[in-house]
């Protein structure tokens, strides 16, 4: 009998903690897939891991505003600056109440910050690009994008993705400005916890059921 609440107990824990692990994911929905264009800056985003050729999903003011890069669920959310190669001043800034998160005339590479995000009512993860000139308004928004600019994300790998900005310049090589977006996982501590408190209640209830 032990061996077999055991197993339960396990089989919980596992579930508990597979569910708990991706409560909340990233996706890119709708889009382009392009080739990053010779004029690309290797150099300067070279944190960015990307090169000239490689395969992006780029948006413009074309899309519709479901299309873009999707989250699941509330979670924490890390941004981490990446760079730029960009005549404009060009702005990274989240849209659930921090605010700027990053300006390409004070940043850093490596910089980064850690909120909490929840999708916005389109499914969709509330931040967006700015610039100094390129359009007005000047805003590439996650899901509604002004004309000329444009965003492109990296493919999704281990739910962290590369943000890339075109800010009208004329040159669409996506190289304006570059942030990586990341789900921060649930630490280990919590998993455990929860499943041990799963564990509690099941034997709660098998007792009271003896």
């Amino acid at each position: 009998m032990k061996t077999k609440a055991s197993m339960i107990l396990a089989a919980i824990f596992a579930l508990f903690t597979a569910v708990s692990a991706n409560a909340a994911t990233l996706s890119i929905v709708g889009g382009t897939s392009v080739n990053l264009p010779g004029n690309f800056s290797e150099s300067p985003l070279a944190a960015t891991g990307l090169q000239v050729g490689d395969t992006v999903t780029a948006f413009d003011s074309s899309n519709s505003s479901s299309e873009g890069l999707a989250l699941s669920g509330s979670t924490q959310v890390r941004f981490e600056y990446l760079g730029k190669e960009a005549g404009y001043t060009n702005r990274a800034i989240e849209l659930g109440g921090f605010g700027i998160l990053f300006n390409t005339n004070t940043a850093s590479v490596g910089d980064s910050v850690t909120v909490t995000l929840s999708p916005n009512a389109n499914g969709l993860l509330p931040f967006k690009f700015s610039t100094s000139g390129g359009g007005t308004p000047a805003d590439a928004e996650n899901g509604n994008i002004t004309n000329p600019l444009a965003i492109a994300f990296s493919s999704i790998t281990n739910n962290s993705v590369v943000a890339l900005f075109g800010d009208g310049a004329g040159d669409h090589d996506f190289d304006d400005m570059a942030i990586r977006i990341s789900v921060v996982p649930l630490p280990p501590a919590l998993l455990l916890f929860g499943g041990a408190l799963i564990g509690l209640g099941w034997i709660g209830r098998r007792r009271k059921a003896a």
